[in-house]
């Protein structure tokens, strides 16, 4: 019968499989010099053990980093300063044990992280954007503190001024000029009469820069379209209840409303209305163009405050970095999908196009 057939076959697989067992069993496990001796070779001696998944290497100097929520700047920003922290010898995972942190951007969120850091034995403090920044300042009291992507450290309560930080702490403002900005629309549109600006109710940095692109617009015969939002969510609808009033709008450098971008363009470009960015990253999704300041290089100077600091100089003695210089940064899809064609000298201008 074929199933008696089978178990025989089946019987004779196993004992061959036990016969094999027994062979390397009995196989001497040296080398070929050693064959036939039944002598093993000394096990190799345990290679010495590294620091466990975050446990902080011997020696190593301990940060903290908190960002208020991620978007391609501010992950930029963070990834600089690792390099220039790496650049002055502050290497992750091998000299620098780094916390991260990101709050989604809730400021609840932010003030937890904040304690949490206030409780952890770091050596500093790294916090990207003014909320996250704020919200360290106030908990954290016996460490020191580096800030970055804050536009306007002073109106943020963050210093007394940029040349005189305070006792323990300093860092580096992306403040970009809002003339610039301006500017670079009347070019693009000669006729442009009213800029339409969503930004972050209730949010220093936001309201900073509202108000002096306000002041600067007046001083261009420029009027200023507004809405106000606490939440990501509420954006598109803001772009889109002031769309028929305005002919472009600005996108400030104000991270809830950059954090929503994609939502931000679908809702302007729905409208046939052009955008213009404060930040290269946006340009890249679908702004028209910006006068940006390259984001990682400023994140690789505040890593360098950072290393200062954690080799001795108090953060006294650092001025706060204000990064002035800007690319004109372009993006050719929306322009041509819009129809619009960029002046011969500002063409002279672009460093960057998408």
């Amino acid at each position: 019968m074929r199933w008696m057939m089978w178990v025989k076959r089946a019987a004779a697989g196993a004992a061959l499989f036990v016969l094999l067992g027994l062979v390397a069993c009995g196989r001497p496990t040296g080398g070929a010099g050693e064959a036939g001796s039944g002598a093993s070779a000394p096990a190799e001696a345990p290679a010495a053990p590294g620091p466990a998944a975050g446990e902080k290497p011997s020696g190593a100097k301990a940060i903290g980093i908190t960002q208020i929520v991620e978007h391609p700047s501010l992950d930029a920003i963070r990834e600089g300063i690792l390099e220039g922290l790496a650049e002055a010898g502050y290497v992750e995972g091998k000299t620098l044990q780094v916390d991260y942190e990101n709050a989604q951007g809730d400021r609840s969120i932010a003030t937890a992280i904040a304690e949490k850091f206030a409780a952890s034995p770091l050596d500093l403090v790294i916090a990207i954007t003014t909320t996250s920044a704020q919200a360290v300042k106030e908990a954290v009291t016996d460490k020191p503190i580096v800030f970055a992507a804050v536009t306007d450290p002073v109106a943020a309560g963050l210093v007394e001024a940029l040349d005189r930080p305070g006792e323990r702490i300093t860092g580096s403002s992306d403040q970009t000029p809002v003339d610039l900005e301006l500017d670079l629309i009347r070019k693009v549109l000669p006729d442009a009469r009213t800029i339409g600006i969503v930004y972050h109710s209730g949010e220093v940095n936001a309201e900073a820069q509202l108000r002096a692109t306000e002041a600067a617009a007046r001083d261009r015969g420029l009027a200023i379209e507004k809405r106000g939002v606490t939440a990501a969510a509420e954006v598109p609808q803001a772009v889109a209840s002031i769309a028929r009033r305005v002919d472009a709008f600005l996108i400030l450098n104000d991270n809830l409303v950059v954090s929503a971008a994609d939502a931000y363009l679908d809702a302007a470009g729905e409208a046939r209305k052009p955008v213009f960015a404060s930040d290269p990253d946006t340009v890249a999704k679908g702004a028209v163009a910006t006068y940006g300041i390259d984001q990682r290089a400023l994140g690789r100077r505040t890593g360098e405050i950072a290393a200062r600091i954690l080799d001795g100089t108090p953060p006294s003695a650092i001025p706060v970095l204000v990064v002035r210089d800007t690319e004109l940064v372009v993006n050719r899809r929306a322009l041509e999908r819009l129809g619009i064609v960029l002046p011969a000298a500002l063409e002279a201008e672009v460093k960057v196009a998408y």
